[in-house]
């Protein structure tokens, strides 16, 4: 979609739908900035509200035929209450308002009333959360389809074609454009997340991936190398190889870095993202209900990437390090098998007491490389345990930590993002309940408190000296049914949250 921003009355733009935000009163919708634009050339608009029962409602939608605008309709589009108004409420109503357009046909869509003082917001962030929730709305889902029985194209192209946000003045102007500029950039990481997490498991293979990987590089100026079988085998990084042994597609480990040229001084930041392009289980198979959606099992390798993306285009200061450890964890003649002991990266052990709590063997080697490069901050996603989704739902991520700054860091950027995070505790005695019998560690812990125990196991890989949190995304990165922000399917949960983490790191 095009995004433009133009100073004048927004009657007066040309387009097919005029979009007006609306807050609910105690009662009734607070239309009087509505009226003040359309009164005259509306007169029954008021009638027309109270017929429909419009009160301005969060997400809430009224599309009213009006002479009063160019383009003939209005769509009004509740906020809800003013003092409850959050940039994640925004965000929905825009969605809301972009869903209600592409059902009406409207190609072009003119925004007014996101002047400053929306509900204290300023301009700037009102524009860019409105343009977050309109792309992330209209997401693209039909790469694959070949068009429906009577051929026509695929539903995804009539999505509206452009925006123009009515700005007041020319300080309002450079607010909007600069907010709907950030607001693109954060929608395209997260919508390269989405894309990944929905692509099948053989159109996204772990060398798929590394090509995908190859690709964004080039697009966005950063620096991408692949580890294959034979140089991890080098690297002893026998976690990444045990997993990907059962598959005839070999494992990788795909590592892009970016940063400003020269010696300028800048922190380094790893973003580390565990890439299970498809997770059977292995031995330890899971049960055969739903999975088809283990192709979402590399959603923290594509938050990383997507982050990345938004990084670049924000020119922040910072050097990248991003890892991907890709595999396929099936059950093949190579397979990892119970009882096996695996030498990672480290040198440490592990004993294989499940094949399914895979995600924290490839993710301890990609963490032990990560750290031999001195990063000043390390983060990592991964949709590691059911423990966590089962704790936290589907609205809420858990977030454990070494580092005081980094959560109080990624609650912000979570409440920012509206990719929300919980703090849960790691302590030693975590550490404790993963010490192995047979070898150093143990790949599974108690049943209690599961998602705690895998932070642990991955917490043995990071240096001490290194500020470090772990993003469990299990029960965030796959959507079960459409919303207002996207439809069924990848969320791409996680790539907007760890860019604004990261710009809140380096600013």
């Amino acid at each position: 979609m095009r995004w433009s921003v133009t100073k004048a009355n927004p009657v007066d733009v040309a387009g097919n739908l005029l979009v007006l935000p609306v807050f609910a009163g105690k009662k009734k919708a607070r239309l009087e900035p509505v009226l003040e634009l359309v009164g005259k050339g509306h007169p029954g608009l008021v009638r027309s509200v109270k017929a429909a029962g419009f009160l301005g409602k969060a997400q809430q939608l009224l599309p009213v035929a009006s002479g009063a605008c160019k383009g003939g309709w209005l769509l009004l589009v509740g906020l809800g209450e003013r003092d409850a108004l959050s940039l994640d409420g925004i965000r929905r109503a825009a969605g809301a308002a972009a869903s209600r357009a592409r059902g009406m046909d409207a190609r072009t869509c003119v925004v007014g009333l996101l002047g400053a003082g929306l509900a204290g917001y300023d301009q700037q962030t009102v524009a860019r959360s409105w343009t977050e929730g309109a792309e992330l709305a209209l997401s693209p889902t039909g790469e694959l389809k070949t068009g429906g029985e009577d051929g026509a194209a695929d539903p995804d192209t009539k999505n509206p074609r452009t925006w123009k946000l009515v700005a007041a003045d020319a300080a309002g102007q450079r607010a909007l454009r600069a907010g709907t500029t950030e607001g693109q950039d954060y929608a395209a990481g997260c919508l390269l997340s989405r894309r990944l997490v929905n692509l099948p498991a053989n159109h996204l293979t772990p060398r798929m991936f590394a090509d995908e990987a190859r690709r964004v590089a080039r697009a966005e100026g950063m620096r991408c190398r692949v580890l294959g079988p034979a140089q991890l085998a080098r690297q002893k990084m026998g976690g990444i190889l045990g997993v990907g042994g059962g598959s005839h597609e070999d494992p990788q480990l795909i590592i892009l870095e970016s940063g400003p040229g020269g010696r300028k001084k800048v922190p380094t930041i790893g973003l580390v993202g565990k890439g299970l392009t498809f997770d059977a289980g292995g031995i330890s198979l899971k049960p055969a209900a739903k999975m088809d959606e283990m192709k979402s099992d590399m959603g923290g390798a594509a938050a990383v990437l997507g982050a990345a993306v938004i990084a670049r285009r924000r020119r922040l200061p910072v050097r990248l390090l991003v890892l991907i450890p890709a595999a396929e964890n099936l059950p093949g003649g190579g397979a990892v098998k119970p009882g096996d002991v695996l030498t990672m990266a480290s040198g440490k052990t592990i004993e294989v007491l499940n094949t399914d709590a895979e995600g924290r063997l490839v993710l301890a080697d990609a963490l032990h490389y990560a750290c031999g490069r001195k990063p000043d901050f390390l983060i990592d996603a991964a949709t590691l345990t059911g423990a966590c989704a089962i704790a936290l739902g589907k609205h809420f991520a858990g977030l454990m930590s070494t580092s005081s700054e980094l959560i109080d860091t990624l609650i912000q950027a979570g409440g920012e993002t509206g990719e929300r995070v919980w703090h849960l505790p790691l302590i030693d005695e975590h550490k404790k309940s993963i010490a192995g019998t047979w070898s150093d560690l143990k790949n599974l812990g108690p049943r209690y408190g599961g998602a705690l125990s895998a932070a642990a196991l991955l917490w043995e890989f990071v240096d001490e000296d290194i500020p470090w949190a772990h993003l469990d995304i299990a029960g965030t990165a796959w959507a079960d049914s459409a919303g207002p922000l996207g439809p069924k399917g990848g969320t791409g949960f996680g790539a907007r949250l760890l860019a604004r983490a990261v710009e809140l790191l380096v600013s």
